[in-house]
């Protein structure tokens, strides 16, 4: 070093930061705060979404309504790994009492690929074991419909006369108030479902919906909710279809990513389904989003649905006033050993064959043979004003004889009785004396399905008896219908297959 230099300090760590923090672009420094601030939001958005999942999940009504060890559970080592859904809607729009319960059983596989659907009639007699009522009285085990179960009983009685009915294990309860469900649905400013095809549960809506994709309001779901003309669904088997169309839809809504995404919507909805939903101890919002999920994912031949085996409706036991319906013990439990052992539904009761039994009986075609036309109906000879008819209810649903008086009025029959049959019947009768038998022809013209029945006890009177199978009274011609137009003959063709409508992709 030269001679009198002055040697400088190395500068301070101190010193050497703040001369990189001076040497940073402004750019770079934006940069900084902007993702600061981004982690800082994304923190409070999560902090906020789990919060608000906790608080709903804390807040939705739970019961101690499950006994997976219940001796009426068959075969629980073949269970394992399978899942269990039972789905209780209550508060059916315009129902009341065992009315307005309706049912599913939800049996998925292990794999998640399949799942089996069984509804069950509110008024299907069955044998509900030794339980616990939600005041934590002991209920001693009763035979009464299976609405009593629930009514009377509460939800831990349920499950236990659906476990005693089918030997599954139910893994988990799931009540929906119907009446709050259409506010779900207008939380989430409305649903989509699908009908891949028309179905006779669709049908038997006050509000039926048509096949392919719609979009339900609030207002709209309870329209489809609410049942249609009467008698038209005396298990309940179409409600509970609707019902479970319209929930696992409004659940998966819900769960999607654009809801989970705004929070105003999700605040919303989860405020509404903590006050309709009640679940198992044991159930959280994602096993709801997992039964949501995998019933809304499977289609067509993955998804079996149907209500169980009828022996008879109207059954009424002695010492009762309440018909029921008598459910086929033997064919109800071949149904669910298959879905136990196969988790699948048995073949002689999802072949053609067990839809239509007219299937398996009708011959083949002979393929030289000239198509054949049916003999035109014989005319009625006997109007509607000049005929007096006897209505008598023989099904469960309460009511129903009143209701197809006033159809057959309106139509210009007279009525001069309204009651109850005291007898059981297996289907829709009309009953004649003698002399009245163009008269009884009239009548059965008007109800689809009812068969006539000569009967010297009703003198001369004209007797409806409403049974199973009831749907609906028409209009009927008097005379001669209107000749139709002949068409050209064709040359005969090989006969073809009658295919049912192809399923539409929504």
């Amino acid at each position: 070093p030269l001679a009198g230099a002055t040697r400088l300090a190395p500068p301070s760590p101190r010193e050497r930061r703040a001369a990189r923090r001076a040497a940073r672009s402004p750019g770079r420094r934006r940069l900084v705060r902007a993702a600061t601030g981004l982690v800082v939001l994304v923190g409070v958005v999560l902090a906020y979404h789990l919060g608000l999942y906790f608080y709903v999940d804390h807040s939705i009504q739970r019961v101690d309504a499950l006994t997976p060890d219940g001796p009426e559970v068959l075969a629980p080592a073949l269970q394992e790994g399978a899942a269990t859904y039972l789905v209780v809607g209550t508060g059916l729009p315009g129902e009341e009492g065992p009315g307005s319960v309706a049912t599913l059983l939800a049996h998925v596989s292990p794999d998640e690929q399949r799942a089996v659907l069984v509804s069950i009639p509110p008024t299907a007699l069955v044998d509900t074991p030794s339980c616990i009522r939600p005041d934590g009285e002991v209920r001693e085990a009763v035979t009464e419909s299976f609405a009593a179960s629930l009514l009377e009983g509460g939800p831990a009685c349920t499950v236990r006369a659906v476990q005693q009915l089918s030997g599954l294990r139910v893994d988990h309860y799931l009540g929906v108030d119907l009446a709050r469900l259409p506010g779900m649905v207008d939380a989430l400013g409305g649903v989509s479902v699908c009908l891949p095809a028309p179905s006779p549960a669709v049908a038997a809506s006050a509000d039926p919906l048509p096949a392919g994709a719609s979009r339900l309001s609030g207002e709209r779901t309870t329209s489809y909710l609410t049942p249609g003309d009467a008698g038209a669904d005396v298990t309940g088997e179409a409600v509970a279809e609707r019902a479970q169309l319209v929930l696992t839809s409004t659940l998966r809504t819900a769960m999607s990513a654009g809801t989970l995404g705004n929070p105003v919507t999700l605040t919303r909805f989860l405020t509404r389904a903590s006050d309709a939903l009640t679940v198992d101890e044991e159930a959280t919002l994602g096993d709801l989003r997992t039964f949501a999920g995998t019933l809304g994912d499977l289609s067509g031949n993955a998804v079996q649905r149907i209500g169980l085996p009828v022996a008879q409706v109207g059954y009424v036991p002695a010492g009762s006033e309440q018909a029921h319906v008598l459910l086929d013990a033997a064919a109800t439990r071949s149904l669910f050993d298959e879905v136990i052992e196969r988790g699948r539904l048995p073949e002689e009761l999802t072949a053609p064959e067990a839809a239509d039994p007219a299937v398996a009986a009708a011959p083949a075609p002979a393929a030289a043979e000239q198509p054949v036309t049916p003999p035109a109906p014989q005319p009625l000879t006997a109007a509607p004003a000049d005929i007096t008819v006897e209505v008598l209810n023989g099904t469960a649903t309460n009511g129903l004889a009143a209701t197809v008086a006033d159809l057959l009025r309106a139509q210009g029959f007279g009525v001069s009785q309204v009651g109850n049959e005291l007898g059981v019947v297996s289907g829709t009768l009309v009953r004649y004396g003698a002399g009245a038998e163009e008269q009884a022809r009239t009548v059965a013209a008007a109800i689809p399905g009812a068969v006539l029945q000569p009967s010297d006890a009703t003198g001369g009177a004209v007797q409806l008896v409403l049974g199973p199978g009831y749907s609906s009274v028409v209009p009927v011609v008097v005379g001669p219908p209107p000749a139709a137009e002949t068409p050209a003959p064709e040359a005969p063709s090989a006969p073809s297959a009658v295919s049912a409508p192809e399923p539409i992709a929504c």
